[in-house]
């Protein structure tokens, strides 16, 4: 699978959690000057970010279990 198939992928797959997802005031207008600016490496920076944030998030969910101490008597 191909990077854009993937993304394409995960879009369809979240549509509508990214639909009910506020968005930040003027981010749309900002991309749509990036992408006019030709800055795609600004694109991809916010993309990897974004990954990054989530890859992280979903790592604090994650409930780590641990064997319990174990206890030592005199």
């Amino acid at each position: 699978m191909t990077p854009v198939e993937w993304i394409r992928q995960m879009v369809e797959a979240n549509r509508e959690a990214l639909q009910q997802m506020p968005f930040p005031p003027g981010l749309a207008e900002y991309i749509d000057e990036l992408v006019k600016a030709g800055q795609t490496e600004q694109i991809i920076a916010m993309m990897k970010m974004s990954f990054l944030i989530g890859v992280q998030q979903g790592a604090r969910s994650e409930e780590v279990s641990l064997p319990p101490r174990a206890r030592i008597q005199a």
